[in-house]
């Protein structure tokens, strides 16, 4: 079957012309994200584990005490 149309046929071609250049920022996005990643990964990890601490953090008896004193003078 041969295409005689030639509209179909330069619709074919500009819609493949379309793919490299998404195809090319889809490689480089992954890469600079790649490298993103890996920069921040060590600030990413401190974080988390900062945040881990603060959330997790329990009370001396201590601090209690204080706290107690603290809320009776009110």
């Amino acid at each position: 079957m041969i295409n005689d149309d030639p509209f179909r046929s330069a619709e074919m071609n500009q819609s493949s012309g379309l793919v490299i250049p998404f195809l090319v920022g889809t490689v480089i996005g992954g890469i600079a994200g790649a490298v993103a990643g890996t920069l921040l990964c060590e600030q990413t990890t401190h974080l988390a584990a900062s945040l881990l601490n603060v959330l997790d953090r329990r009370l001396n008896e201590s601090e209690r005490e204080r706290l107690r004193f603290e809320l009776l003078l009110q």
